[in-house]
């Protein structure tokens, strides 16, 4: 699909986001600036500024942002300099374009050591102004949909740096819709056979199933509907690299407990695999619907997740329950139209809702966002790149993390093997330097216990950092705190 200028102003236009007239100003000088220039399929270069442009547009970016990604590359490829780019659209377009561009004009001992370089420039920018994600992961996007056009080495590489990268960067601020496909189109360069094969499993189930679901979509709008409860139901299938690694996952469970060595777990124990999204007007009518759809269908209790007053730490909110139908598990998510609009496109979305410029909700996403304050301590704290990008991949992207509730029912994420130490350095200075006792799930348990996920934890204070949470702290935060308390006792 070729996109053109005019396509883009549409969307923008749809979406109601503005600023149509300096967006086309924007469009005309990098196509003048790429005049010439071609991709590897030979197509004119334009025309991937104008797909990252229409991604920003689609996901309600703001101006500034649908801007910068329409001059992503002139600082990289051609000869305008950021002072001129600041001249004419502002300070804040000419950060977030050289926020998305690489370093030049230097030189590295070693490829590595360019890479990390980057990827340390592209997270600080991050800290100074999070849009760099969105245009970062939009630019990604495009690239993994034409990578045909790569050599089988860098599609690989590609694909893993966005695995690697730009998945957990997308993730962080809650948008699922660019996280999914670019998990998929990764997945697909770096394992088509096991892309194919889980694709297979999906739609064999989803056919032999179909009549049930389609039932099943139309009985529980009816039934809310008959309730009052005003809303559009809709079926959602789980993503094919998602799938595979939930499949994964199981079977690694299941084989600690069984002396089977082969795969034992099959499409069908995937609780989410399928699942219906409710879409309510009002707040209240998500715990309505709720309480009837628990009335009309057998239910896994043990399976109740509550995201609405416990939001994840990405904005994600909703209710999901499961649903046993003919021996089909289906998970119900339900929210209203806000949270599913935030659900699927993330910050972008929350901040296009605020109705403000960004400079005005800046400060307030900092504070809400854990993201933002984790990748804030790391940036001050490690000033190595390689350090810095090494912690960030541990701590903040981690393969596996916990989620817990606090006292205060808010959600929070840590990577697997995190303690209650570990929490209460997150939660705030002063609970961590004077934590005495923790309550998990009811029961007091050492300040050395391993976190799981759904542990609801609350502090009772009264001490101070003794010489063994050094070694049961687990990020970066905690230990640096326990030192510098430590010190402070030492110089004292």
């Amino acid at each position: 699909m070729m996109i053109t200028i005019d396509d883009v102003l549409a969307k923008v236009k749809e979406n109601n986001i503005g600023g149509e007239e300096v967006i086309r100003r924007a469009y005309l000088l990098a196509s003048k600036l790429h005049e010439g220039q071609f991709r590897q399929s030979g197509e004119p270069y334009i025309t991937h500024p104008l797909h990252v442009a229409y991604i920003l547009a689609c996901t309600y970016n703001d101006v500034e942002t649908i801007i910068a990604g329409l001059l992503h590359d002139t600082i990289e490829d051609t000869d305008i300099t950021l002072s001129e780019i600041e001249s004419i659209f502002g300070s804040n377009v000419a950060r977030l374009v050289d926020g998305v561009s690489k370093l030049k004009g230097l030189n590295f001992s070693s490829k590595s050591e360019k890479v990390e370089a980057n990827t340390a420039k592209i997270l600080r920018a991050i800290n100074e102004d999070i849009r760099v994600i969105s245009i970062k992961c939009a630019d990604r996007l495009h690239n993994m949909e034409t990578i045909g056009f790569k050599t089988e080495f860098k599609q690989k590489e590609n694909a893993l740096e966005t695995i690697d990268l730009y998945v957990p960067l997308a993730y962080r601020i809650g948008m699922y819709e660019i996280k999914k496909k670019l998990e998929d189109l990764s997945f697909k360069v770096l394992n088509p056979l096991e892309y194919e094969d889980t694709s297979r499993k999906i739609n064999d189930y989803l056919n032999e199933n179909k009549e049930t679901l389609d039932y099943v979509v139309y009985k529980t709008e009816k039934v809310l509907r008959d309730n009052g409860i005003n809303c559009v139901v809709k079926l959602r299938v789980k993503e094919v690299y998602s799938t595979y690694k939930k499949m994964l996952k199981l079977n690694k469970r299941q084989r600690k407990v069984s002396s089977q060595e082969t795969s034992i777990v099959t499409i069908d124990a995937i609780h989410d695999l399928f699942a219906l999204k409710i879409v309510t007007d009002e707040y209240l009518d998500c715990y309505k619907a709720l309480g009837v759809i628990h009335k009309e269908y057998d239910i896994d209790s043990t399976r109740f997740k509550e995201f609405i007053a416990g939001p994840k730490t990405n904005l994600y909110r909703s209710l999901h329950t499961v649903l046993c139908i003919n021996n089909c598990l289906v998970q119900a998510q339900i929210r209203t139209k806000e949270m599913d609009m935030v659900d699927t496109y993330g910050l972008p979305y929350y901040i296009y809702s605020k109705n403000k410029p960004f400079s005005e909700v800046q400060d307030e996403i900092r504070d809400s966002l854990q993201f933002c304050k984790d990748l804030n301590f790391l940036s001050e704290y490690f000033e190595r790149n390689d350090l810095y990008v090494e912690k960030v991949k541990k701590e903040l992207f981690a393969k596996e993390n916990v989620y817990v509730r606090t006292k205060n029912n808010k959600t929070i994420e840590l990577p697997l093997g995190s303690t209650p130490i570990d929490l209460a350095f997150l939660e705030s200075d002063n609970t961590g330097y004077n934590l005495g006792r923790v309550i998990v799930n009811g029961i007091e348990v050492p300040l050395d216990y391993q976190l799981k996920n759904n542990d609801r934890v609350s502090f009772i204070m009264g001490g101070s950092p003794e010489d063994y949470w050094l070694d049961s702290a687990k990020t970066t935060r905690a230990k640096e705190k326990i030192l510098k308390y430590k010190r402070a006792c030492n110089y004292s």
